[in-house]
Formats: structure tokens, C-alpha cells, sequence
């Protein structure tokens, strides 16, 4: 939108203290007539805007002008700004990310080693091609546009899917893309690491439901999936179960152990999750899925016989 390019421009040429025509409509990808017009309009709107010539000439911000702080004090937009900057290398080229930061770094001058945070929200087994799919699936939300891929259920099975994308989750160490899934028929939840083969479509025309309604939907969804589980673990472990289950879930039995007694997705996932804390953990109830996770360690065990 041209206010947005406007203030953009107001903040670079505040940022820099001179900056030619010809900058500013690199910048922009704009013609040169154009940033005339809008330095026109930034002069209308009563902030001086001067011009120099000459070598080393340009457009500059007359000293007598300050601009406003944006609402954000001088830390908490050093703040924002990192965590702008983590999520901009994930996304790769983003116009969004781009003048967000570009606001931000030209209206709060950073003081060189005053960096007081540090933010990595990729994932430890995060590979090239996800940070690719983080990219496309911005540009495809940005644009309305459909995102056709190869999908790895929890059984395992791959089926394309067709998918009108919402906005992108981070939870629990993994992305997620959230949209309507025309093959379903409803609002689904994709992790980005069962993804594969994943290209934009076609254009389609957003649907009219509140984000708090999609989630809620979404929920729905996976509750009804859900069983109620028993784990018994050892003392060894139970100070640390905290980082892993809330904190109300988890009991002390007379003999010392900790139970945790909470619902998770019934899906094959959850017998790896509990296999994780290996000796440390016992899966004590249903007593079906118990029985289940038996035959998933047989099945394991024979992969190691000789």
C-alpha cells in the first residue's frame, strides 16, 4: 500500500540523514517520478522534507523534526526486534518481516553490544527444505493462494492434499500450518515435517470465520482422538517431569513414584513419546494401549535379532 511505503520512506530517509532519489526507488522498485510524488505527499503532510545536490546530496530530514517512538520504549522494540530477525531468516524474503524491521531499526538506533537477546525457533532437526516451505507458505497466505502437497499421516500412509492455508503455529519444538483441507473437507492442522512436494495453486477467495472459531474447530477435532493415560515414573526422573507435563497432572504415590495422569492424541506418536523416558517411565493404563505398546517393543526387538 502507498501509506505504507510512505512511512517506510519517511524512516529510511530519517535512518540514513540523506538518501538520493535514486536509492529510494531501488528500494521500492518504484520509477523515480514516483518518489517525487511521495516526497510531494510527505511535505503536505507538514514534515520537512529537504533537498541538497551535489555530490553527497539527497533528501534529509530538516533537524528541527523528530519522529514519534512508535508507541514501543527503546528496549521492548530491541526486543521486538529480534525476535523479527529470527523469524525473518526462517521465512526468507518477506515484505511483511522486511518493513517491520526497517520501521523499527530506523525509529530505535541500536547501541553497538547492547544485543541482551538471543532467539533460535527452528527446530534441532530443522532441514533446508522446511525453511523453504516456511517461505513458501507465508507468500502463499499473503497471496491467498492454495498449497497442494504430499501428506504423511499418522499411519504412515501419504495422500495430496489440496489446502486453503490460515496461518502458520509453532508449538512444542515444530511448525504447523493451519488452513481448510479441501480432501477433508474441514480445518486441519499439517506439521511441516510430514510435508512433501509441497507448490502453490491457484488463487481462491478466503473464508469468512474468525481465527479463535478455526482453532476452536481444530480442537474439536483433536479431542475426540484423545484417551486418558496413566504413567508411573521413578524418582530418578520425577523432578524434571515438569518440562514435560503440567504441573497439576502430576502425584506422588506412598512408594515414592510420580504418576502422571493426563489425555493425549491417540496416534503412534504417543507410544514413541513414552518410550523416550525408556526404564524411567511405565505406561500403566488403558490397559488396551498398554498392551499395544508391548507389541510395538516385540516388533522392535525383532528388527535386532540375529
Amino acid at each position: 500500500m502507498r501509506v505504507d511505503r510512505l512511512l517506510s520512506m519517511l524512516l529510511i530517509i530519517s535512518g540514513k540523514g540523506t538518501v538520493t532519489g535514486k536509492e529510494l526507488a531501488e528500494h521500492f522498485e518504484v520509477s523515480l517520478r514516483t518518489i517525487y510524488r511521495d516526497i510531494d505527499k510527505i511535505s503536505e503532510a507538514g514534515i520537512p522534507v529537504a533537498a541538497s545536490s551535489g555530490k553527497g546530496g539527497g533528501y534529509y530530514i530538516m533537524d528541527s523534526y523528530n519522529i514519534g517512538s512508535l508507541f514501543l520504549n527503546r528496549d521492548e522494540a530491541h526486543t521486538f526486534v529480534a525476535v523479527m530477525k529470527n523469524l525473518h531468516g526462517l521465512f526468507g524474503r518477506n515484505e511483511a518481516f522486511n518493513d517491520i524491521i526497517l520501521k523499527l531499526e530506523h525509529t530505535y538506533r541500536q547501541e553497538p553490544d547492547k544485543d541482551k537477546l538471543t532467539l533460535d525457533l527452528s527446530h534441532f532437526s530443522m532441514e533446508q527444505e522446511i525453511k523453504e516451505y516456511l517461505g513458501i507458505i507465508s507468500k502463499a497466505i499473503t497471496d491467498n493462494r492454495l498449497l497442494v502437497f504430499s501428506y504423511i499421516n499418522r499411519n504412515m500412509e501419504s495422500l495430496e492434499r489440496t489446502v486453503e492455508p490460515g496461518w502458520m503455529d509453532f508449538r512444542h519444538g515444530h511448525w504447523y500450518m493451519i488452513g481448510f483441507c479441501r480432501v477433508r473437507g474441514d480445518y486441519r492442522r499439517f506439521k511441516l515435517v510430514r510435508i512433501k512436494h509441497l507448490e502453490q495453486g491457484p488463487s481462491f477467495a478466503p473464508r469468512e470465520l474468525p481465527d479463535d472459531r478455526i482453532a476452536e474447530i481444530i480442537e474439536h477435532s483433536y479431542s475426540q482422538r484423545e484417551i486418558q493415560v496413566v504413567l508411573r515414573f521413578t524418582s530418578r526422573i520425577g523432578a524434571q517431569l515438569t518440562k514435560y507435563f503440567q504441573k497439576e497432572k502430576i502425584s506422588r504415590d506412598e512408594d515414592g513414584f510420580y504418576l502422571v495422569s493426563d489425555t493425549f492424541p491417540y496416534e503412534e506418536g504417543l507410544l514413541k513419546f513414552i518410550l523416550s523416558f525408556g526404564k524411567e517411565c511405565e505406561l500403566l493404563e488403558p490397559r488396551e494401549l498398554r498392551a499395544e505398546l508391548q507389541q510395538y517393543m516385540q516388533n522392535m526387538l525383532r528388527s535386532y535379532n540375529d
